[in-house]
């Protein structure tokens, strides 16, 4: 292929520049070949490549920018690589300034070669202005859209890739390596954004996410069969979770879901420091939030301290569903407590028959009757709202029936509660 020397915009220099690189540009637009075992560099504060920049690597780009932009239009290939450097590590700018790179992909065609990450200062995917081509570029999550057809390689400490409100996507083809606590994919608490992976298949794809650097919780799926599954996580109070005492889980809810519906195994790990005040790593299970307040808690697998397996999941291809928060819940906390006296007065102090635990529940179904047998009030999918409307006070006999998931039968509770309205001295 035919090897054209891309061209070189830089803007006036100055003292600064000649030394720091500030303002600095490199334009590509146009077709290019790095033979095998030949490296071709990027020295500039930017480096963009146009709607015609078609890039067979068979060595290596080494980029060492602020910024990298890349058109929708432009195509990579080749079974070499890019690395991306820090700016500060920069050997013509001596004196360019240390930062993160930022990188707009503007949610072009999977890059089909290896990208090794070498930035200690990670990578951030954020929407850089079009340097002058007029392309109609994505807006929204898609703005900067970064989607990989081969490898990206989290290879040294710090090389993070910061999602910033925009998908880090894999296709059949692509993977990630390298990942740990200290190298891994920054969601920034949102679920603008997320990593996104194709499955040809039955296999595993390892998810390498966390709220912040170094907050580390992973989730692992093992698809049954092709589809694409999409994964972000964040704290309980972004996500909104409903119906959970925090004291019983893990400050940790992570979004997933499907392109269309698709089963998986499911493995999250969280760090301990996240824990409730009386969660119980051997005693919890994934948990899947089905609405109305209520959580449907398994108990898997619980090979080692912080992680979690749950298998058979069906995962959901409506984003906003309930199904797609998932966390961890005590097993042992799916316990039933109804009081035995409630004082519906209005006066705002227990004034519902409050039934502690019902949230954890799936199902439930609850009928209440006076002292000669007859009904006087029925509910299913109770939501701890009777007041009593209606009754004398006294003693009244209930029958509650709750599953931990929908696939269990019933567990019944029989008892009685007391209605006062106002106390005596």
């Amino acid at each position: 292929m035919k090897y054209i020397l891309p061209l070189f915009l830089f803007l006036i220099g100055s003292e600064s520049f000649c030394q720091t690189g500030a303002g600095s540009i490199t334009v590509d637009n146009s077709e290019v070949y790095i033979a095998s075992g030949s490296v071709e560099q990027r020295f500039a504060e930017g480096s963009y490549f146009g709607p015609k920049a078609t890039w067979t690597i068979d060595g290596t780009l080494e980029i060492y920018s602020k910024n990298i932009w890349i058109s929708a239009g432009a195509v990579f290939n080749g079974r070499g690589k890019i690395v991306i450097y820090n700016p500060g590590d920069n050997p013509y700018y001596l004196d360019m300034a240390a930062s993160a790179t930022n990188i707009d992909a503007n949610n072009a065609a999977f890059i089909n070669l290896l990208i090794e990450h070498r930035n200690t200062g990670s990578a951030i995917l954020t929407d850089i202005n079009d340097p002058g081509y007029g392309s109609i570029t994505p807006t929204g999550v898609a703005s900067a859209s970064f989607n990989l057809g081969a490898g990206l390689n989290l290879a040294v400490n710090g090389a993070n890739m910061i999602l910033n409100g925009h998908d880090l996507a894999f296709n059949a083809n692509g993977s990630i390596t390298g990942y740990s606590a200290n190298r891994m994919v920054v969601t920034g608490n949102s679920i603008l954004g997320h990593v996104v992976k194709e499955y040809a298949g039955a296999s595993n794809f390892v998810f390498p996410v966390g709220i912040a650097e170094r907050d580390y919780t992973p989730a692992t799926l093992a698809t049954k069969a092709a589809g694409k599954a999409f994964v972000g996580v964040t704290d309980y109070f972004t996500s909104n979770a409903v119906g959970i005492k925090t004291g019983d889980g893990v400050n940790r809810n992570w979004h997933i879901y499907a392109a269309a519906p698709l089963q998986v195994d499911l493995t999250l790990q969280h760090n301990q420091f996240t824990n409730g005040s009386i969660f119980n790593d051997a005693d919890a299970g994934i948990a899947q939030y089905r609405g109305a307040n209520k959580w449907d808690v398994v108990k898997g697998i619980n090979p080692d301290l912080g992680i979690h397996s749950r298998t058979n999941i069906n995962l959901q291809s409506n984003d906003n569903a309930n199904a797609v928060w998932f966390t961890k819940l005590n097993i042992g906390a799916l316990t039933i407590n109804v009081p035995n006296l409630f004082t519906p007065n209005g006066d705002g102090l227990n004034d519902v028959l409050e039934i502690n635990g019902l949230q954890r529940f799936a199902e439930n179904d609850l009928v209440i009757v006076n002292r000669w047998g007859n009904e006087v009030f029925k509910a299913n999918d109770y939501q701890n709202n009777w007041t009593g409307e209606g009754l004398n006070e006294g003693t009244y006999f209930y029958v509650l029936r709750v599953k931990e998931n929908n696939s269990q039968a019933w567990e019944v509770f029989k008892g009685y509660v007391t209605l006062i309205r106002v106390f005596k001295k």
